[in-house]
């Protein structure tokens, strides 16, 4: 009888690995059985039944949500949470503890990291705890976006990121979105502006918002798209902007004008960065799906409600 057939030592074994905690290499001395063979033995009983592995998982219907998306998206990973609140700010303020909670997992030690300018963004960085985890940089991904609301300025958030790791911040000091296409150029030839470009489009990781394209969005709140802006948007059928970036249901680029005006990085500079996207609301589900559609969002952070609505498109 093979010692994977014999069913008694097989028994034992699973006793002595999952109900007294001995490690193979204990079970392998007492035994004297080789740690592969133990292996292969823990490996067939789970095949054939003799071990059910059980995981009461308080947190089954986000984390079911979080492989549908990753599946249909085909994101590296996603992260839902459930974040019900009897306000915005309730929902907010839960949606940013535990994005904050999870997000360090995502940023390696060293590493160069970008970001956007936007509340919610902005809401998650401030949650982050200090760490004694050292990032090699932190770095504006988009110039300013109004001259009120500075918190919400890639500038201020960039800053707080630094001081949670321990490292330096670069800013880039110049606006988000230029009066014409010769200004912006010359913003982007400044040499202080075109060292923080080089940066940003470098960057290992970049942490972005996925904003709509409504007037509610905080673009426009803050001053930094006018209406006209918007009505050129929706005339093109843009559905989100993310990054300095601007796409349709399909993600599809639209709005080319606006990206010739726009200083900072666009979705196709950032091609050397993994993009973790967050956002979450009825009025970003339409969104978030352009800007998945992209396929150029690796991680998304979204709520359970924005979730459940995402899945539910056809």
């Amino acid at each position: 009888m093979g010692i994977v057939s014999n069913s008694r030592l097989m028994i034992k074994i699973c006793e002595m690995y999952y109900m007294q905690n001995l490690s193979q290499k204990e079970i392998s001395s007492r035994l004297s059985v080789s740690r592969p063979q133990i292996s292969r033995i823990l490996a067939q009983a789970r095949a054939e039944g003799i071990v059910n592995i059980k995981i009461n998982n308080p947190h089954r219907n986000e984390s079911e949500l979080e492989q549908t998306l990753i599946r249909c998206y085909s994101l590296r990973d996603a992260l839902v949470i459930d974040n019900g609140g009897e306000n915005a700010s309730d929902r907010m303020e839960r949606f940013a503890a535990e994005a904050a909670g999870q997000l360090d997992s995502y940023l390696p030690g060293g590493s160069a990291v970008g970001v956007m300018s936007g509340n919610t963004v902005k809401s998650v960085v401030e949650a982050m705890p200090f760490t004694k985890k050292k990032l090699q940089s932190v770095v504006s991904l988009v110039g300013g976006i109004g001259a009120g609301s500075v918190d919400l300025h890639a500038n201020s958030i960039a800053q707080r990121l630094a001081s949670k790791y321990n490292t330096s911040a670069f800013s880039l000091n110049a606006p988000a979105l230029a009066s014409d296409p010769v200004a912006a150029e010359m913003f982007r030839r400044e040499p202080s502006v075109a060292k923080v470009l080089d940066m940003g489009s470098r960057c290992d990781i970049a942490l972005v918002g996925i904003g709509s394209v409504c007037m509610e969005a905080t673009n426009i709140r803050v001053g930094a798209l006018t209406e006209v802006d918007l009505s050129y948007l929706r005339e093109r059928g843009a559905q989100a902007s993310i990054c300095c970036s601007y796409v349709n249901a399909q993600g599809g680029n639209v709005g080319e004008e606006l990206v010739t005006r726009s200083i900072g990085q666009s979705l196709d500079s950032l091609r050397k960065a993994k993009i973790i996207a967050m956002a979450f609301g009825d009025s970003k589900v339409e969104a978030i799906r352009a800007a998945l559609n992209t396929g150029r969002v690796h991680v998304l952070i979204t709520d359970l409600a924005t979730a459940e609505k995402i899945v539910r498109l056809p």
